[in-house]
């Protein structure tokens, strides 16, 4: 069985709040490069707009990348076109309630695995839905799919292509940002995620 213990030890860390917008629903499919979320280029990742969509190219191991919108939310529904190329272990989703603290994170694997995290102020990524990421056939692997990450109250809901896939509940985080964000396991290959037709709205 592959390695998935997802309690990561990040190596690097990047916080990018992005450019604010007139209101706190919006929706964004990344044909214009102005729009908010930013761009970078370094020696291991790359993230930024790229032929009409947000991309995030990791080119290490155990490292992960995220960008987020400049709102902060109670509660929030996110939902997001998403594809990866390269290592299919590698994971890739949705951030909600980021702040200091840390935040949510709604992430799949091309391999059609799932999991909601929660990233902590100490660099941890905490599985909160097992003690590893878990298999569904809603995934559709090596093909896009689309996520809905629901943030109400303590409740943390995961739909993939219009199926329900997690519900949990925890209480450590009550508001904060949306984004996206994508990662690689130790040992992995390169990871090159693709987000498209991001809507933002309040239950």
């Amino acid at each position: 069985m592959r390695w998935r213990n997802y309690y990561l030890l990040i190596l690097s860390l990047l916080l990018v709040t992005g450019c604010g917008r007139s209101s706190p629903a919006f929706t964004d499919d990344f044909s214009n490069p102005d729009s908010g979320w930013g761009g970078a280029s370094t020696e291991p990742y790359l993230r930024g707009y790229h032929s009409g969509k947000y991309q995030i190219r990791i080119d290490v191991p155990e490292w992960f990348i995220w960008t987020l919108g400049g709102h902060s939310y109670q509660d929030v529904s996110a939902t997001v076109t998403v594809y990866s190329e390269g290592d299919p272990d590698n994971h890739y989703g949705l951030i909600c309630r980021a702040s200091e603290a840390g935040f949510y994170y709604f992430a799949i694997s091309a391999d059609g695995y799932y999991a909601i995290f929660r990233y902590t102020e100490d660099g941890e990524l905490l599985p909160l839905t097992g003690p590893a990421m878990l298999r569904s056939p809603a995934i559709r692997q090596q093909a896009d799919n689309q996520l809905l990450a629901l943030c109400q109250e303590s409740t943390l809901t995961l739909y993939v292509n219009g199926e329900l896939v997690a519900q949990i509940e925890d209480e450590a985080l009550s508001a904060g940002d949306v984004g996206m964000a994508a990662g690689t396991l130790p040992n992995s290959a390169a990871s090159l995620a693709w987000f498209d037709d991001l809507q933002v709205s309040q239950p």
